[in-house]
């Protein structure tokens, strides 16, 4: 997408955005007539459009001046797009006054960017052609603005992209994007970039190594698991930064099948963990960031067949705990904890994230909009939680405390994959299993269950029935602040 800083121009753009702060005594023109029959009133995310010599003109409100946040613009950026309507091959200007912060006029630049998205890929004939003319190609921001915001804008664009990245990924059929298709995206990023390096552990190595609670889970797919670690600066002498993304290509849940009213037909995007890391390397590879920074991803299905692993197995982890399989559909925290425990033997990190799709209890207690955080550390929550902030990407802190661990022990094994307190707190509980395997490294687990994918709109931002790409702009904030 192209996108340019200019100072001039509004009046030769085909379509021109125009943000406007709620009462306000600088108006002026047809604008000015609008707000005075009371057709527009500048309410946040309030949008009208006219025509004025040929020039399609819309007007966005941004509310009371003194009201706006970033996360307030973002949104009125996203409910500018859907006022655009067919755009082609029109130019279109955003005119950005000196009456609006820089910061908040990235924010509503960002907004405008993300809900720029859809995944074409799978359509055809006038539906699609139709789909594509509502995306912008181009963008012209109009005014005066400074070198740092040009350094800025040029920043979040890279983020935008990532994030578009993420979604392409993660709105893949499972048909096209199998453990080993996961791979072949990670080594294309490392082809891309020379400060980034790739490899995937075949079955044969995960097998040699005793990843075992990985292979388990892949027992019931046709299709051989990978552990796909990727390494951002890895000659650096640093203690690295890492990064884990649950990687479950389709989750049927085995043997405890999930019932067809259960968000079957969207478990290709259980590995939106993944996918995440992968946009967030990409990101921080396109911003040259200077850091030391590994994404790992356990890639699997989670299948039945004749070979499928059962409830009542009991598996040796990586770590050398076993685990009684209580239920196979709690299979994600399975393949982080050998990712988790792999991470912090080999890499010996600063810090540890990981991201998962891991429980629907999460979605019960936080909806969609927000993802839990829970960490054994409180200086890495509370940077996790500014990073958040700054991102407009929401996180909530959960409890995680020795009551939850507990309940994850086993009579017959180490551990149970399913809390003996059985559905209450479940993503406290599935947070815990984790817990185990960390030990005294830093680390934070945040279960993105709900904001990864949205069936309707929840954030202005996000194209309704897509997926989001959750979790990138925020990773890339916690890296470069810490």
């Amino acid at each position: 997408m192209d996108i340019k800083a200019i100072k001039t121009g509004a009046d030769s753009q085909n379509i021109l955005i125009v943000p406007v702060f709620a009462k306000t005594d600088k108006l002026t023109g047809r604008l000015s007539e609008i707000v005075e029959h009371g057709e527009f009133e500048a309410r946040l995310g309030e949008t009208y459009s006219d025509i004025a010599n040929g020039q399609k003109l819309v007007w966005v409100g941004l509310g009371e001046k003194n009201k706006l946040t970033p996360e307030l613009a973002k949104m009125a950026g996203g409910k500018t797009w859907s006022s655009l309507g067919q755009i082609g091959d029109r130019s279109v200007g955003l005119v950005i006054d000196k009456a609006i912060k820089s910061s908040l006029a990235l924010s509503l630049i960002e907004g405008l960017l993300l809900r720029n998205y859809a995944d074409l890929r799978y359509k055809t004939g006038e539906e699609s052609a139709k789909t594509h003319n509502r995306l912008l190609t181009s963008l012209n921001i109009i005014g005066e603005v400074d070198a740092a915001f040009k350094k800025e804008l040029q920043e979040l664009i890279k983020i935008v992209e990532a994030t578009h990245y993420a979604r392409d990924l993660v709105m893949t059929p499972s048909a096209d994007q199998r453990p080993e298709d996961l791979a072949n995206e990670a080594a294309k990023l490392a082809h891309t970039y020379n400060n980034v390096t790739f490899e995937a552990l075949s079955k044969k190595e995960l097998q040699e190594q005793g990843l075992n609670l990985l292979l388990a889970v892949n027992r019931g797919s046709a299709y051989e698991p990978r552990l796909i670690v990727l390494q951002l600066n890895h000659d650096k002498k640093d203690k690295p930064i890492v990064l884990v993304g649950k990687g479950i290509t389709f989750d049927s849940g085995g043997y405890n099948i999930k019932p067809s009213d259960s968000f079957l037909e969207v478990m290709h995007t259980d590995m939106a963990g993944a996918a995440t890391v992968l946009a967030t390397i990409k990101a921080l590879a396109e911003l040259g960031c200077k850091k030391k920074v590994i994404g790992i991803i356990p890639a699997t299905e989670n299948l039945v067949s004749g070979d499928a692993y059962k409830p009542a197995d009991i598996i040796r982890s990586y770590a050398g705990l076993t685990v009684e399989i209580k239920n196979t559909d709690a299979e994600g925290r399975l393949i982080l904890a050998d990712a988790l425990s792999y991470a912090i033997k080999n890499f010996d990190p600063n810090y540890v994230v990981d991201l998962a799709t891991l429980t629907g209890a999460c979605i019960v207690a936080l909806g969609f909009r927000y993802a839990g955080l829970f960490s054994n550390n409180s200086d890495l929550q509370k940077k996790i939680r500014t990073a958040s902030i700054d991102s407009g990407e929401k996180v909530w802190a959960l409890p995680l405390d020795d009551t939850f661990k507990d309940q994850m022990k086993s009579p017959v094994a180490d551990l149970a994959n399913l809390g003996n307190a059985g559905r209450f707190a479940g993503a406290s509980t599935g947070a815990a299993f984790l817990a185990h395997f960390v030990g005294e490294t830093p680390w934070a687990h945040i279960d993105i269950a709900g904001p990864s994918f949205q069936s309707k709109e929840t954030e202005s931002w996000n194209p309704p029935t897509y997926a989001t790409g959750f979790g990138v702009e925020l990773l890339v904030k916690l890296i470069q602040q810490n």
